[in-house]
Parts: C-alpha cells; structure tokens; sequence
C-alpha cells in the first residue's frame, strides 16, 4: 500500500486546530495564517457511533437461474407427411420433401433419424417461422432439446403435443424443470441475484457456487463492490459462512433498512432489517487529547474553496503562526555545468552567441511580486572567479546571454576583448541570481480565491500508515479565506441559512465552473521570448488536432479562443468543476436579435447566490437546460466583513462558444432514479463537513418514494417538489384541528 492511497477511518484521525484565521499584514504579497494549539483542543465527550448490522447465514447453495427444457425424439424413418408437433401453441408440421421457409414445416422424408432431428432444429430456428420467441432447439442424435425463451419458472408450462406419438415422442405435456434465481434484497429496492459463476463487478451478483464458505466471501464482495447499487445502503464481511450486514447511514439513522432474501430455508436471516445502530456520526465532541501532535500542514488553493490544493511546508510546523509570502529565494555561486546547463557555446555556423539556463527558474528581481528578470543587473556571473557583465537576461527561462564581442572603456580609451569560458569547457562559471520559490497573488481578484486549510499531523500509533504518521483529511478542515474580515455569529450564520432556504424552495439549481487562475501554462499561449503565439499543427483535415489550438497570427490578443486544452484561459484544463449551486430563478425576457453576425439569443439578467462558493467574473454556470451563461462582476453584500450573498449578471452563451465544449462529467452515469441533493443540511450527518473536489454526479435525475409502487408514483426533480407532493407537515394537520374545533364550537 503506497502513502498516498492510505487514508484514516472515521474517527481515526485528530482533528484540525481550531480558530483559523487568514490576515493581511497590511502589504503586497504576503498572507498570515493563526490558529489555536491543536493539542488542547477539547470541545465535549465523544459519544461513540455503533452501525445498524443484521446476520445472513448460509445452510446451503442458493438455486442460480435454470430455463424450462423439454424433449422430442423422432422414433420412425420416415416421419410421416402431415405429422405435427405443437410447441406453445405453434405448430410444426412434417411434409414429403424439402421444407419451405416461413411455413411452419420440415422435412419428414429424409433418410435417418438424426437428419430429421437436424431438419427440425433448422426449421425451429427459421426466422420466418413463428418460434422465435418461445424455445430455442438443440439436436443431439435422433433428440432435439428444446429450451424456453422466457426465462426461469415463466418458461414452465410451455404446452407440448404431438398428432402422431409412435412417430415423435415427446418428453412430457409441458416445458418443465424452470427455476428463479436465488435473491437478497436491501431497502426494497436494490436486488443481488444468484449466479453460476464468477460474479460480474457492477452486475449486482454473486457467485452461487463453492462451499457456503466462498459463496459468503461473494455476496459480501457484492456488496462491497462500488459499481454495483448498494453503496449508500450497506457495506458487508463474511466469516465461516456468514455475512454480517452493516447499513452505511450512520448509528441510529441506519436503523430499519430493510434485509430480504427469496429463499429463507437457505439464507437464514437474523432480523428482517438492520438494527443496532445508535449514536450520531459528526455530533460527538472533538478531542485531540489521545494524539501525540508533531505539527500543522498548511495547504493553499488559488481557484476557490473545493481546490485543488497544495501543501506549502516541507515539514510539520511546530507553531501557530505560518506566514505564506512571495518568496524570492537568492541563489549564490551556483556552478553552471558545461554539459547539461549551457545552450550556445558560441561554436554554431554563423552564430557565436553563448547562452546558458540557470537550474532553478523562472530569475526575477530581487523585490515585486515575481517579476521576471530583464536586465543585466539582475544576475551576477563570474568566470574563473573574474566578475564579468552579461548581454541580456530572460528571466522566464532562465537564460543568460554573454557578452560575445570587444567593448570600448571610455575612461582609458582603450578596446577590451570580451570574457568567455574555455573551449574545453574548464573554466569555472558561476552564477547568482534570485528565483521565485513561491507566489502569493494579489491582483484582480486573485485575492478572493486563496483559500487555505490546515491539519493536524500525529505519530499512527495503530501501525497502520506507511508513514508513521496520521493526517486530518483536508475535507475536515475548514476553508478561509482573507476577504472573512470577521467571523459569522449565529445571527449572521441565521441569515445565511434563511437566504438558503429561500434558494430551496424557489430557486435554480445549476452547475458552477471557475475559471483557472493559475496552473500549467497552455501551448497555445504567447511564447514570452519571441513575443509569438504558438503556431498549433493541423490535422490532414485542414483542422486543428484535438486538445490544441488553432494556429495564430503574432499579433493575436490572447490565448486561443478554440482551444480544447484550455479553453481560452492560457491554463491546461482551463475550468475547475462542476460545483453544485443553486441562484434565483429567471425572470428576464429572452430576445433573439439579428446583429450583423448573424440572428443571436442575448438573455441577461441579475441574480444572487449564497456566500458559498466564492465567485468572480468570467466563472460559467450550466443550467439543466444544457444552456451555459457567464458570470459578470461580482457584489457582495457584507456586515462587518462577513460576506452574505453574492449579486452578480448572468449572460447566455451561443452554442459556438469553446466553454460549450468544457465537460460535464459523470451525468450519463447517473442511475434512474435517483435524487442527489446539492448540500447536506443537517447539523450531524455521516459525510465531510468540508468538501475538497467536484460533484461529478450531484444532480438530482429524479425523486423515488420507497412506499410509493413504481406504476402509480409521480416523479419530480428536487427534494422540494417531494416534500409537497408526499409529505404533509405537521402544522397543516393542526391548522386543519383548529379549524374543525372552531366549526364545532360554533355548531
């Protein structure tokens, strides 16, 4: 097991430090990080979560899935013409010669028993004839074996007759012999069937042969396995020929899920659904008392609250203070190595330029916020330990150009030849220059998408980690974010919800892509040496290849507005998402104009959001219509510092648009039907409190009732619409007691 695919249990991990909080220390390029002592943290008693669990015990071979069978065998040579058989009310008759096709008949005239059997099987499998969708015929010798269509018992009683039975004997009245396969149903809604074989993952089998042993081991792997249904239901383990059921929501809500199985002789259940479980997953105190606390990770995210993010330290930090700052490191004297370092040695045909790279880049100057080196001053480079001026510097790769010519000293009038290193490569050359180890940006409005998170680092004294050590998963930790001047008190917090439950119950939901600010620069952006966009290849068909940009002129503005790499934004993957969210809903007309390209939908209006996630200008929603719409300058309403909401224009993009060909994974995955709530409301509930990453498959596809049966329930798209449709709260039933009691009285 590698490090980085081990993580922590539940419970199993200390929790961060409390009181985070990110400071500007009043100047550019620096953000201070404080927090309080994670050792003494001790915020209540732990109430330990126990899981609603329920027995299944093997006693035997669950029955896999067998078709009805049935025989005839032909008994004379020849069959005589007129001779019929009658297969589930389909008739086959025998004639004196060839058979013909969509007739229903066969050669009786042939010379042996096993060429008419043969000659029956061909005429069951015509498609012309009218057996296709009741059996399916196999010869061996003069006895054809006929297997039912319909499967399982539905296939028994496929009725069987014969006119003349001294000629074909049949091997009963009726197709016989169908059994059901064995099934093991959770919550009256997700089955795991019985299979003769090896079971096949997300198939929503087992393996139904073996001792009761491995086909324990099977159901339980079954359920296990995360392509199948039963992942929000229950996990499973299996010992000595019993699977013990766990249910997966938490302590007490776990409770009641029902266990059935089809054959109770077999599969002997303890109870007919889970119970057990107590306790409340997320209520329980934190307590770090029973860790052995080595330090504090700091991570940063540059793009919003979900990341990705990225670790700044090296080592555990033993304080509660972390200054994350534009970090210019100097780099004194490094030895420039003749081999792997220099570019031009000066001994190209008609170019005796010498250029070498430094080992770290990209150079910058020695103050600002990593801006790259552009002049000589910049560096200093020694020779054989002679000081030497340079030509040019670019800072972004790195080079150093030399002088390479004879300059003129005005003070003594006299012409000096220029200082180069030895042909054969024995000089010493070093170099001192500054590189950015670290940028903490500022502009635009960089600032409102730095989020930092922390955890708390402890000695594993399980033995587990292939580290030592256990980590707070970054999901537990709060995001925060410089623009929190103050923290929400309950009133605030109040607010915020309210405004949420508003946006429930009337509001759009939509998906939320944020553009990149920063990352892996694209191809298709401008080469800062030659001041040119990159010149993208083109396919044999006259376009450009997939994931890159259309080629360019010099004098384009920006990255490639048709690149499937970046999409515009000059980063690789150019869009982070999609994050679920939910705006007030549209109230502005929709007006289709002709302009001088062309007829075009302009659909602009004003809408607001929750304080979370945080957005900016140039970000796109997805609406569930398929249509995308940008996002425009962003307000946020705020008391003391603590942002409310979000109030920002939202306007509709032509299909043309390269954000229409930004993805939109893991919706064609989703099972039908299903509803996916956006957020997790309850105060205690079993998932991270803090996401970290991107709902792929939060989207509600539709809702399901479990009591309601499938031919007679009505479908909606949100847990609202459910909400009105099914449940009836309690209020209306006392409004509707006051209301009789006051007719009564009245009366």
């Amino acid at each position: 097991m590698s490090a980085d695919s081990w993580k922590p249990d539940i419970g199993q991990f200390p929790y961060p430090p409390a009181n985070l909080q990110v400071i500007s220390p009043m100047f550019v390029g620096a953000m201070d990080l404080r927090w309080d002592d994670p050792s003494i943290l001790n915020t209540g008693p732990n109430c330990p979560v126990v899981q609603a669990c329920a027995d299944l015990t093997l006693l035997g071979t669950p029955a896999v899935q067998v078709g009805a069978t049935g025989t005839l065998t032909v008994l004379t040579v020849p069959v005589p013409a007129g001779t019929s058989v009658t297969i589930g009310g389909a008739t086959l008759s025998a004639v004196a010669g060839a058979r013909t096709p969509g007739l229903n008949n066969f050669n009786g005239s042939l010379g042996t028993a096993d060429l008419i059997a043969s000659e029956i099987q061909d005429a069951i499998n015509d498609a012309g004839n009218t057996f296709q969708s009741v059996v399916t015929p196999s010869a061996s010798g003069a006895t054809v074996t006929l297997t039912a269509v319909p499967e399982a018992a539905d296939g028994n009683g496929i009725v069987l007759s014969t006119s003349d039975a001294l000629s074909i004997l049949l091997s009963g009245t009726a197709l016989s012999g169908g059994v059901e396969a064995d099934t093991i149903t959770i919550g009256g809604v997700a089955t795991l069937t019985a299979t003769d074989g090896p079971r096949t993952p997300g198939a929503n089998d087992f393996n139904a042969t073996g001792t009761t042993f491995d086909i324990a081991q099977s159901i339980a792997d079954a359920f296990n396995d995360p392509l199948n249904i039963f992942t929000s239901l229950v996990t499973a383990n299996a010992a000595f020929g019993k699977v013990t059921i766990l249910a997966v929501p938490s302590g007490a809500k776990g409770n009641g899920i029902a266990v059935e199985v089809s054959n109770s002789t077999l599969m002997v259940l303890s109870m007919a659904c889970l119970l057990g479980g107590s306790g409340i997953q997320g209520c329980e105190g934190k307590n770090n008392s029973q860790w052995n606390i080595v330090g504090i990770n700091v991570y940063r995210s540059e793009t919003g609250e979900r990341g990705p993010y990225f670790r700044l330290n090296d080592i555990p930090i033993g304080t509660r203070f972390f200054r994350d700052w534009t970090d210019n490191i100097l780099i004194e004297d490094e030895v420039v190595d003749w081999n792997s370092q220099w570019v031009a040695k000066g001994d190209k045909p008609n170019d005796d330029t010498w250029q070498f790279c430094t080992r770290l880049r990209p150079i910058v100057k020695h103050v600002g916020q990593a801006i790259a080196a552009n002049s000589p001053a910049d560096v200093s480079v020694s020779i054989d330990g002679q000081t030497v001026p340079v030509h040019a510097v670019f800072g972004p790769t790195g080079v150093v150009t030399l002088i390479n010519v004879a300059s003129f000293d005005i003070a003594t009038e006299r012409t000096f030849g220029p200082v180069l290193p030895k042909a054969d490569g024995t000089s010493e050359v070093l170099v001192t220059y500054r590189y950015n180890r670290n940028l903490v940006k500022h502009d635009l409005e960089h600032k409102a998408k730095v989020f930092y998170r922390i955890t708390t680092v402890a000695v594993d004294e399980s033995g587990t980690s292939p580290t030592g050590l256990v980590e707070t998963p970054l999901e537990w930790s709060p995001p925060k974010n410089v623009m929190e001047v103050e923290q929400p008190d309950y009133i605030w917090r109040e607010a915020v919800a309210r405004n949420r439950w508003v946006l429930e119950q009337g509001g759009e939901r939509v998906k939320l892509f944020i553009k990149r600010q920063s990352g892996m620069p694209c191809p298709c952006r401008r080469d800062e040496m030659t001041g040119e966009y990159a010149q993208m290849p083109f396919d044999q068909a006259g376009g450009p290849q997939l994931g890159q940009a259309a080629p360019l002129g010099p004098t384009s503005p920006s990255p490639s507005s048709m690149c499937e790499s970046c999409f515009g934004t000059g980063f690789v993957q150019g869009y982070e998402g999609p994050i679920d969210m939910i705006i007030v809903p549209d109230d502005a007309e929709r007006n289709v104009r002709q302009t001088p390209i062309g007829r075009r939908l302009e659909h602009t209006y004003e809408v607001w959001t929750g304080p979370s996630p945080m957005l900016s200008q140039r970000d796109f929603i997805v609406k569930q219509t398929g249509e995308r719409y940008s996002i425009g300058p962003v307000r946020r309403p705020s008391n003391r510092g603590i942002a409310l909401q979000q109030h920002f224009q939202i306007g509709y993009l032509d299909e043309q648009d390269i954000r229409y060909r930004v993805p939109v994974q893991g919706i064609t995955e989703l099972p039908w039907p299903q509803t996916r709530t956006t957020e997790e409301r309850t105060v205690c509930n079993n998932a991270a409190p803090h996401p970290v990453g991107f709902d792929y498959q939060a989207s509600t596809m539709a809702t399901e009732k479990d009591n309601i049966p499938d031919e007679r329930e009505q479908r909606g798209r949100t847990p609202v619409w459910e909400n009105i449709n099914y449940v009836l709260p309690w209020f209306v039933f006392s409004s509707l007691w006051e209301v009789a009691d006051a007719v009564y009285r009245i009366v």
